[in-house]
């Protein structure tokens, strides 16, 4: 069994280490404490310098001193791993528990050849331009590096690490801490432009973005500079796999477990198997950074330049491309995808609907569908036969509900073609991304409450979607029409579903029928504004979809001469034109 190797494999390095004389065992303890309090201070200093050199407008003198002191960490920090692979007795074992660690070297290196190499550069053989990789590089190099030191100082933590703490607690505690640090960074003054946000709109565009839900009080293109962009995308990536997720992966994928930490990291992923949960967790981190890879260079071929004039085709293309897998919806232009250029491009939006769908399917459909491919798998289960049974029936039903519920000739489009291709990416949409290529609020109000009640529906379990989840819907469904039809029993592609599940699904539903009927009474109370319009924003945010009729800005806000803020054609929440 996996569990048996994984002990055993501790117990022979337990007894390994023993064996090593008392002298080399203290040596050992003292230049592994010493790496580990040179860890915590080079953290402390890259955090500082991070935010020195992006968050405040420095002058040149000590702008210069800031670069060379992130250099110096840098250089400090790869110095320590090397010395530490040099003098390691078991070189493999080490490369294999510090992965992340050689990838930052690897990133280093590549960095270095992007910005010294010129054309010569191998980065332009595939096909970046060197300037843009430096940019890249320059992200993704102090990213890993903090990220890094921070696993570095958990390691060397034993108190935190042998801590047994709720998982539930750990997930609500780590959303906590994010939206806290995103609203701390997003209030710097480089992250903004102009005046700055105040203290509430900038929580709540981090609650925002942490959520993956993609509703903005401020325009994501012009309040925004490069630096606040990247905080959004950070703040996307890290709500959309779940923030317990990561940490949990990058704790266990590169430093072990203990079986209490297997136990709660099994109960977190829903794995039926101790040893499967820390090969899960790899996976889900492969198959994200792959379909947001793959989408990322689709989109750096076909995205216009013109569109994201500000922010560059490259970071544009990696932003979208994690904010459709997220299931975010936020993105860099006014307009959304509605923006020239965007709005009939096909292969474009596309791209963004495979990513949609690929985020909403769920982690496991994604690994059954994968072992389908590579023929490791000849059934697929029932899970895996709803979710998709489900998710097909949902697109189909949408498409052809939109285009029979929006008259011809209205936002959807002029031709059939149009108005197809609008129609089906609005009801890939519509579960909890938030994208939009047309003006939702001209959309058909029968088009639109079919639009609600595909954002109240949302995704799949385990997935980076929102909403009471499809498996819901569909047990909900069953247990229906099982008791009409005088049934004893539910059942699905002959399967009997357990009562457990029957009860969850009606639980989950009462729950948010439950939170709507509280949301939209109290913005019904508060707010002056049409009431399908309040119970449409209160859907999308607690579906985390992010779609709006252009009311989010104004929403706490004095009232304005109209009842409603007026959009130009494809605002929607995380782009609304008229900003008060």
């Amino acid at each position: 069994m996996a569990e048996g190797r994984f002990f055993r494999s501790l117990t022979k390095l337990h007894l390994r280490d023993l064996a090593r004389p008392k002298a080399d065992r203290g040596l050992r303890a003292a230049f592994d404490g010493a790496v580990a309090v040179t860890l915590r201070l080079l953290a402390l200093l890259a955090v500082g310098a991070l935010v020195l050199e992006h968050g405040f407008v420095l002058e040149p003198e000590l702008s210069g001193f800031v670069r060379l002191l992130l250099e110096l960490v840098l250089g400090t920090f790869v110095v320590l791993g090397v010395l530490r692979l040099l003098t390691w007795d078991d070189r493999r074992a080490f490369l294999r528990t510090h992965r992340l660690d050689v990838f930052v070297w690897i990133v280093v290196v590549l960095g270095f050849l992007g910005r010294r190499g010129g054309h010569a550069s191998p980065v332009v053989l595939f096909g970046f331009d060197p300037d843009d990789f430096a940019g890249a590089w320059l992200v993704a190099t102090q990213a890993f590096l903090v990220v890094s030191l921070l696993l570095g100082t958990l390691r060397d933590s034993r108190r935190f690490v042998g801590q047994v703490v709720q998982p539930h607690l750990v997930i609500l505690a780590s959303f906590l801490l994010l939206i806290g640090a995103g609203t701390g960074l997003l209030l710097l003054p480089r992250a903004t432009t102009g005046g700055g946000l105040t203290t509430v709109d900038a929580l709540f565009t981090a609650a925002s973005a942490a959520s993956v839900t993609g509703l903005t009080v401020v325009d994501t293109r012009t309040a925004f500079t490069p630096f606040g962009h990247a905080i959004l995308l950070a703040l996307i990536q890290a709500g959309g796999l779940g923030i317990m997720t990561l940490t949990t992966f990058f704790a266990f994928a590169f430093t072990g477990g203990t079986l209490r930490q297997y136990a709660s990291l099994q109960s977190l992923v829903g794995e039926q198997s101790l040893g499967r949960a820390r090969a899960t967790l790899a996976q889900i981190a492969l198959v994200t950074l792959g379909f947001e890879a793959a989408g990322a260079a689709i989109l750096y071929r076909h995205l216009p330049e013109s569109a994201f004039p500000e922010s560059g085709r490259l970071f544009s293309a990696v932003f979208h491309s994690v904010s459709a897998f997220c299931n975010a919806g936020f993105a860099l232009h006014g307009m959304n995808l509605a923006a020239p250029g965007l709005a009939d491009n096909v292969v474009v939006q596309s791209t963004i609907m495979v990513l949609v769908v690929a985020g909403g399917l769920g982690f496991p459909v994604l690994a059954a569908i994968g072992g389908f491919l590579a023929r490791r798998r000849r059934r697929a289960g029932l899970h895996v036969e709803m979710v998709l049974t489900v998710t097909g029936l949902l697109l189909v039903l949408g498409t052809a509900g939109l285009l029979l519920l929006d008259p011809a000739g209205g936002a959807l489009g002029e031709t059939w073609g149009e108005r197809f291709l609008a129609a089906l990416f609005h009801s890939v949409s519509a579960r909890t991304a938030g994208f939009n290529t047309v003006d939702v609020a001209g959309l058909a109000p029968a088009a639109l409450f079919l639009i609600l009640l595909l954002m109240w529906i949302g995704g799949s379990p385990a997935s980076t979607a929102g909403g009471v989840k499809t498996t819901t819907v569909a047990v909900a469904l069953l247990t229906v029409l099982s008791i009409a039809g005088g049934k004893g029993r539910v059942e699905l592609f002959r399967h009997r579903l357990g009562d457990a599940s029957i009860q969850r699904a009606f639980a989950t539903v009462i729950i948010s029928v439950s939170l709507l009927s509280v949301a939209i009474l109290g913005l019904l109370a508060f707010e002056k504004k049409p009431a399908f319009d309040l119970a449409f924003e209160a859907v999308s945010a607690l579906s985390t979809v992010g779609l709006s009729t252009g009311i989010t800005p104004s929403l706490g806000r004095r009232p304005s001469s109209s009842s409603r803020v007026s959009c130009s054609p494809g605002a929607s929440a995380s782009s609304a034109a008229s900003w008060p």
